[in-house]
């Protein structure tokens, strides 16, 4: 009877440890799924091609039917994005109600947060005389958010995705 229990008890400790190292090891697979995700969105940054598809708008507004547009191609971007807000000076009746520039950016700044597998893109562009301040907060897999600063507007944030250039966009 005492060989028989103590067969039990080693059984169980075995298995325990077993199923230890199982749950390590799908820890350590996590991780390094991460840190390989992390690594392409970051070449994805690097090459300098990439758009970002926002699908909400100010936390809770749904942009999915809404046409919008965040391209950063060969050092240029190209931005059409809606703006939910309150605007304040001279926006006249002709105005734009959207965020719109392209051309080449005041400032492009480019961070990445390996500790935390996130990457902080910074862009500033002048739009005739509104200037917009944009940050670009990348996580690990492409989500992203973006935070828009403007000299005559109220700010106003997207959340989605970035992703590699389409290919009808790339030609």
């Amino acid at each position: 009877m005492k060989n028989t229990l103590f067969k039990i008890v080693i059984l169980l400790l075995v298995s325990g440890s077993l199923v230890a190292q199982t749950k390590e090891d799908k820890h350590q697979k996590k991780e390094t799924q991460k840190n390989v995700a992390y690594e392409a969105t970051k070449s994805l940054i690097d090459s300098g091609n990439y758009m970002f598809d926002a699908d909400r708008a100010a936390g809770s507004i749904s942009l999915v039917t809404n046409t919008n547009r965040f391209i950063v191609k060969d050092g240029e971007v190209d931005i059409d994005l809606p703006y939910f807000g309150v605007a304040r000076g001279g926006g006249g009746y002709n105005s734009n109600p959207g965020i719109t520039y392209k051309g080449v950016p005041d400032k492009y700044n480019v961070e990445y947060i390996d500790k935390k597998r996130r990457s902080k893109i910074k862009i500033s562009v002048r739009s005739g005389t509104e200037h917009h301040d944009i940050t670009l907060t990348v996580g690990y897999s492409g989500q992203t958010s973006v935070s828009v600063i403007s000299s005559a507007r109220n700010s106003i944030n997207y959340s989605g995705n970035l992703r590699p250039l389409k290919a009808e966009i790339s030609n």
